[in-house]
Formats: structure tokens, C-alpha cells, sequence
């Protein structure tokens, strides 16, 4: 089976208008889609199909005194599955070249979507949330379903955050994938605490690995709620970022800070 396009969850979001992408990661999944285009060739008509027709043929022939049919029509059938098959082999083979360039380009732009492409679309979103959320504080109601008769300005703002909500699930997808599919982690935060939280012990201060942070289950925009609400830092590090804000939130007794 040929290999599939590397990170959709990445180009949907870049589909949708969530954020941009470096152009060669554009160009790439664009031959790959180009490649998946090309037009599969008709299947032929089984050999065994062909060799029972001569058989008839030549059963027949020999019974009406004619021409004995060609036998050559036998290895034309052949040949024809053979070139059929070589040309299936040959646009999976395409496939795999283009998914594995995909990839190539996708691991040698990471560090750049990560931080010319995701970050300052989380940026541009959680500012819209956090100015649209202020204006549900102040109107005393954040609820969506208690503000059917609000002010137009405050279900405007409600609105906002819906979509800021659905734009900031792209750009988690977008990380979360680029982190699976290509490895681009922080080995020093196997639970990703940092990846989209730079104070994620300063609001949750227990280490315990069975510890549940508040926003633990929250739907998104309730999760976005409750950041607004207590500070929360969202942002879209580097691993190497990420492992710094690891290291800033340890105790001055942990040993990885101590080794740092």
C-alpha cells in the first residue's frame, strides 16, 4: 500500500485559513496530491479469459474447416496484464517518492512552521479570545446558552471565542501532530506540560504524575475560560524553548536543573 501524505491534520488547519505554511511544505503536499491525481490505467481483460476464448475458437475452427485462430492473442493478453501491473506498481512508487519528500521537507521546516507559522497564529487567537472573553466578564456571563438575549456586542463576543476556540484546536492539532509524526518533542517534558503552557506548574504547582491539573476534561473553550480567568500563558515553544520553561518552573533541588 503506498504511503499517505504525512501530517493532514496540519494541511486542514492550513486548508481552513487556521494559519500559513512555508511555501515548500505547500509545494510538496501539492505534487504528492498531483501524483494522487494521475489517472489509473483500466484493468485488462484476464489472460484466462483470452486462452479459453482460443481454445473455443480453435475447437470451432477445426470443426467448420477454417482459419485456426492467432495464439499470439494469448501473450497480447499476458503482456497486457504485465504492462497494467507495471503501472500500478510504478504510480505507488510515485507516491511513496512524493509522501517521503513531503516528510523531508516537513522535519527541515518544522522549526520555522513552529515559530513563523503556528506561533503567531496562537498568538493572534488567544489575544482574540482573551479581548472577546473580557467583554462576557464584564457583561457577568460567559455561558453561550445565557446570552440568547445579551447585548449584539456581547453575543458577538461570544461568537468570537467560539471560533478562537475552533482556530486554537487546528493549531493544537497542527503541534500535536508535527510531535507524532515527526518526533519534535522535549525529551525533559514526556507529558508535554510545556508544550502549550508556558506556567503550567505556576497554575498547577503539584508534580505528582497522577496529579489532575483544574482544566483537566474542560472542553476547549471552557479550558480557554479558565486560563483567561487565571493567567495562563499560552504560547508555541521549540522543544528547546519548551525544555527552558521546564527548567524555569523546577525547584532549585531538582537534579535536571542542577545538571542544567
Amino acid at each position: 500500500m503506498a504511503e499517505q501524505l504525512p501530517l493532514p491534520v496540519l494541511y486542514d488547519g492550513y486548508d481552513q485559513g487556521h494559519y500559513t505554511l512555508p511555501a515548500a511544505v505547500v509545494k510538496a503536499r501539492d505534487t504528492y496530491r498531483g501524483v494522487e491525481a494521475m489517472p489509473f490505467p483500466q484493468p485488462p481483460r484476464n489472460a484466462w479469459e483470452t486462452v479459453h476464448d482460443v481454445v473455443e475458437a480453435t475447437v470451432d475452427a477445426v470443426a467448420a474447416g477454417t482459419k485456426l485462430p492467432d495464439v499470439e492473442l494469448i501473450e497480447q493478453a499476458r503482456r497486457a496484464e504485465r504492462v497494467y501491473q507495471d503501472a500500478l506498481d510504478m504510480i505507488g512508487g510515485c507516491l511513496d517518492l512524493a509522501a517521503q519528500r513531503a516528510r523531508t521537507v516537513l522535519r527541515e521546516q518544522s522549526t520555522a512552521i513552529i515559530t513563523e507559522h503556528l506561533r503567531p497564529a496562537l498568538a493572534e487567537t488567544w489575544q482574540a479570545y482573551k479581548d472577546a472573553h473580557r467583554i462576557l466578564a464584564e457583561y457577568g456571563q460567559t455561558e453561550p446558552r445565557h446570552l440568547l438575549s445579551a447585548p449584539s456586542k456581547v453575543r458577538k463576543a461570544s461568537d468570537t471565542c467560539d471560533l478562537m476556540a475552533d482556530r486554537y484546536n487546528a493549531i493544537a492539532g497542527a503541534r500535536s501532530q508535527l510531535a507524532s509524526a515527526l518526533s519534535i518533542t522535549c525529551p525533559d517534558d514526556p507529558r508535554g506540560k510545556y508544550t502549550m503552557l508556558r506556567n503550567y506548574h505556576q497554575l498547577f504547582p503539584v508534580r505528582l504524575a497522577t496529579g489532575r491539573p483544574p482544566w483537566s476534561g474542560l472542553s476547549t473553550r471552557h479550558y480557554l475560560d479558565w486560563m483567561a480567568e487565571h493567567g495562563g500563558q499560552l504560547w508555541l515553544p521549540t522543544p528547546a524553548e519548551q525544555r527552558d520553561a521546564l527548567l524555569h518552573e523546577l525547584p532549585d533541588s531538582s537534579p535536571l536543573k542542577q545538571v542544567a
